[in-house]
This record gives structure tokens, C-alpha cells and sequence, in this order.
């Protein structure tokens, strides 16, 4: 998760994933994006290009592939105000997430960090508001899913207020989420329970149904990155949605909440 830069009055933009959140306090976007990978220096810059273009107030970032990010790396994908200002820079190795925080904007009260999570809880610093927020990167062999739905339930009494989960799930939750049709039953079934127990919703996508892609030929699509918010965030934030972004590179949509 990347928090930064000035919070601009944020516009659906044609073709991006766009989840808009305002109340009377502020308001502003989110990027969750799986990279699928940042060590190469031209990728690099087409990401930051679509990050700056995008003009988020956080970032959340998957599958780096990074174990370490010093202030020069940072200049490489992330947007100049964001890289110039960064105070606080976390990766979680295994799943490639990245956190920051700008602390012009918000303060970090607390962090949690599991193996395919990232989660922290941020208070902004021009108002009472305070979010946490979730970054996932579930495993995509799905012996693990199993261990991910539990660590998910496992978060849940450490939530206290708005509440969002964004990012590559890589699970679907009906056949009509892969073009193949072909899925496993009991894993669906056990994402959705998990799903129901969280007491969360999922946001609608609105201009797509498919967020990945294996890129080939006669390609096979499926929807593997969601957002999810609990009722206190519906509350704080009633008019948010949820679009696409511009695919510039990897095989996962970018999403704009």
C-alpha cells in the first residue's frame, strides 16, 4: 500500500477500475494493481506512467516480486510526489506487497502483516476519519486457499470502523467468473462462506468481467481482483464504485477504487 500526494477531486476516467469514495471530509481513490513483478527498469516507468496518470491518494501494489525498496527504486514506479515524500516503506516478501504512507495526508495508527495480507489502519490528519485498509495477495496454488480464507477470518476482530479488502483474490466465485466455465466447487462454495462470515460485500464491476488474462491466443479470463467493503465504509462512503483502469502491462486490470 502506497499512501500519498494532495487528495484531488477524482473523476471516472473511461476504462479504468475506479472505486470513488467521498463523504463530507475528503475525497479520493485507490489503485490495487497486481504488477506481476517490478526488476525490469522500462516496466518500471510504464507503471509509473499509469500510476500518475491515475492520480491516486493510496496504492496498493502486488506480486513486486521486491524484498527491498530504497528511495531511489521508489522513483522508478512510483509518481514523483509520492516517491519524494515517502516516510514509511513496508514490503511483505512472500506476497510482494508494498506499503507506504505519506503522513501529509494520513497518520498510520497500526499494521498487520500475515503472509498473504498487508492491513493497516490510517487516520487522516484533516479530520476524524480513519480506514483500514487491506491489501491481498492470495496464493495462486490453491492447496493454500484453503489457509488464506482462515488468515482472512482471522483479521476480522482486529477491525474496528471502515473497512476495505482490494486485490488479487485469485479465486473465483462462480463459473460465470472464468470464460472457460471451468472451476472448483468446493473452493468457490468456502470463498463465499468466507465471504458471508467477514460480513463484507463486494463492490460491483462496472465496466468489465474479467480482470486477468493468460494472454495467449484463445486466452483464458477470469475475475481474480475484487474490492470488498464492510457496512461501516458503505456508510462513511455511500457513493463508491468500482471500474478498470487501462491494462499498459502485466496480465491483471489495474482497479480504481
Amino acid at each position: 500500500l502506497i499512501v500519498g500526494g494532495d487528495l484531488p477531486e477524482i473523476l471516472a476516467r473511461p476504462g479504468s477500475v475506479f472505486l470513488d469514495m467521498c463523504n463530507r471530509f475528503k475525497n479520493f481513490s485507490v489503485v490495487s494493481w497486481n504488477v506481476r513483478g517490478l526488476g525490469d527498469p522500462d516496466k518500471c516507468a510504464i507503471v509509473k506512467d499509469a500510476l500518475v496518470s491515475a492520480a491516486p491518494a493510496l496504492i496498493c501494489l502486488q506480486e513486486t516480486k521486491l524484498r527491498h525498496i530504497d528511495q531511489f527504486q521508489a522513483h522508478s514506479f512510483l509518481p514523483s510526489h509520492f516517491a519524494t515524500t515517502l516516510q514509511y516503506i513496508m514490503l511483505l516478501a512472500q506476497g510482494g506487497h508494498t506499503h507506504g504512507l505519506e503522513l501529509d495526508a494520513f497518520s498510520l495508527e497500526g499494521f498487520i502483516s500475515r503472509r498473504h495480507t498487508l492491513t493497516t489502519t490510517l487516520s487522516s490528519t484533516a479530520s476524524d476519519h480513519h480506514l483500514t485498509l487491506t491489501n491481498v495477495y492470495a496464493p495462486s496454488n490453491h492447496r493454500d486457499s484453503r489457509l488464506f480464507l482462515e488468515d482472512l477470518l482471522e483479521l476480522q476482530p482486529h477491525i474496528s470502523g471502515p473497512w476495505i479488502l482490494v486485490g488479487d483474490f485469485n479465486l473465483i466465485r462462480c463459473a460465470s467468473e472464468k470464460n472457460t466455465g471451468n472451476l472448483n466447487p468446493s473452493l468457490c462454495k468456502l470463498f463465499n462462506e468466507t465471504i458471508e462470515r467477514l460480513g463484507v460485500m463486494e463492490l460491483p464491476l462496472l465496466d468489465r468481467l474479467y480482470t486477468w488474462s493468460n494472454k495467449r491466443t484463445c486466452p483464458v479470463m477470469a475475475r481474480l481482483d475484487r474490492a470488498f467493503v464492510n457496512p461501516a465504509q458503505c456508510n462513511a462512503y455511500p457513493n463508491i464504485t468500482l471500474t478498470t483502469l487501462v491494462r499498459p502491462t502485466s496480465d491483471h486490470a489495474p482497479l480504481l477504487l
